[in-house]
């Protein structure tokens, strides 16, 4: 009788695969990871800018943000001398807040919208910052962020909502 003496090659090739398997679900594991980190950092960002924008409309609160219809190209009406705000009506300035949030968002990648919040007999104003392929908007869509009617988010949407006071 012979006794084998070392390692056969079926044991070393069923180990060499069982090593592999672990490096590939350890590499998978690296890459959800980075992959949720981002998306949190994106949604940190988008509730920076739901926040900076819902601090705005709180300081001019006389005007509905989602009635006002602005560009890049009106945003020079309101005029600062030092650390006063001058020449600019509530309305101009509301376009310019828009106009500067648009910016913002625009730079990193976001899109954003204002819309009645659903459900709210007040009127409250929402507002929905986006990124990737979602859109800032309320409706039956996939790439919607929210349903129309009942204020749920969508599966997979990337974005948040902030109720503006």
């Amino acid at each position: 009788m012979k006794y084998q003496k070392g390692v056969g090659l079926t044991e070393v090739i069923v180990a060499m695969f069982l090593l592999g398997g672990a490096v590939l679900g350890y590499a998978f594991l690296q890459f959800k990871s980075l992959e949720m980190s981002d998306q949190a950092l994106k949604k940190v960002e988008a509730m920076n800018i739901a926040r900076n924008l819902g601090e705005r409309m709180f300081v001019n609160k006389n005007i509905k943000y989602q009635d006002i219809t602005f560009s890049s190209a009106n945003i020079n009406t309101c005029r600062v001398s030092g650390s006063t705000l001058t020449a600019c009506s509530q309305e101009n300035l509301a376009r310019k807040d828009l106009a500067d949030i648009e910016r913002l968002a625009d730079q990193k990648g976001m899109s954003f919208d204002i819309h009645v919040c659903p459900g709210t007999a007040n009127g409250r104003q929402c507002i929905y910052v986006a990124w990737d392929d979602t859109q800032a908007t309320q409706g039956e869509e996939d790439n919607d962020c929210t349903d129309e009617d009942t204020f749920r988010y969508k599966a997979n949407a990337r974005c948040v909502v902030v109720e503006a006071f």
